[in-house]
């Protein structure tokens, strides 16, 4: 009597947990310092730039495209041992339908290795820079390095394999400048990022009540902030493909904002600058709230 082989079930990745840096550092709002950074280094990779200006709707509902990539971010980091890999394939599962060709005839496909591993990574630039410039202490060596291997096992967590990731941190930086060098490019998207979004935006629809030109004037502020911090946080080599100027008066009007919001910190409370889950880390009630 013959006995049919085994199937193999491929190991479900471990979720990451509250005693990682990257459950308490990737919950901070100070990330929303670097989101054109972190939105421009993605979208300089042709394959990412060419299916977020094809399929996306951030031109149209960018409001509604933070708010539903929040969502996404909490599932996939703070979803728990079932939540977070359910979360992981539904993302994969997203995007696989979207595909196309560029403006220069290129075809794209939004789960290319490359470029799928490519926008994870940026993300480790995101948290190590935005403590460096904006939080209470830039990482040490060893807390980087850390971070780094939980990086790589979220990384494993949204679906990618670890032979397209770098497994170690010098690794990851000898392949993240790279990228910048050899595969990073003016796209059209980045070029919208920089000259509308960062400048014009439309109201939420829940600040209706404020008027439009009261609104375009306090976006123009925080725009012009936005951009500050998008060039004084980009790689000089990607400032520079876009031609952005960076001059002495800039660096000391980013570094002067750099430390009257260090100084604030101690000020902020918890439930203001943390997502949810992190404050309820904090306060040592964590119960796992949007576990899907």
């Amino acid at each position: 009597m013959s006995t049919a082989p085994a199937i193999k079930t491929k190991p479900i990745p471990a979720a990451l947990g509250p005693g990682t840096l990257a459950w308490k550092h990737a919950g901070d709002n100070l990330q929303l310092l670097m989101a054109g950074t972190t939105l421009l280094l993605q979208v300089s990779h042709p394959v990412v730039g060419a299916g977020v200006g094809d399929h996306s709707v951030f031109k149209k509902d960018p409001w509604g495209r933070l708010k539903r990539t929040t969502e996404w971010g909490l599932r996939l980091l703070y979803g728990g041992p079932e939540g977070s890999p359910q979360a992981g394939r539904e993302l994969r599962d997203l995007h696989r339908d979207i595909k196309g060709s560029d403006d220069k005839g290129r075809r794209y496909f939004a789960l290319d290795p490359e470029a799928y591993t490519w926008v994870h990574m940026t993300t480790y630039y995101t948290l190590v820079t935005t403590q460096k410039y904006f939080g209470e202490a830039p990482f040490t060596p060893q807390e980087e390095a850390q971070l780094y291997q939980e990086w790589v096992q979220q990384g494993r967590v949204l679906g990618i394999r670890d032979q397209d990731m770098p497994q170690d941190l010098d690794s990851f930086w000898e392949y993240f400048n790279g990228m910048l060098e050899k595969r990073l490019e003016v796209t059209e998207t980045g070029r919208y990022l920089l000259d509308v979004s960062l400048k014009v935006m439309k109201r939420p629809a829940g600040l209706k009540f404020i008027p439009k030109k009261l609104w375009r004037s306090f976006y123009r502020g925080a725009g012009n902030f936005a951009l500050l911090n998008t060039v004084a946080t980009l790689p000089p080599a990607l400032r520079a493909q876009y031609g952005l100027d960076w001059d002495t008066k800039q660096e000391k009007r980013f570094r002067r904002f750099s430390r009257v919001l260090r100084a604030s910190l101690p000020l902020i409370p918890n439930k203001m600058r943390y997502l949810a889950p992190v404050c309820q880390t904090l306060k040592g009630d964590y119960q796992n709230p949007v576990a899907a």
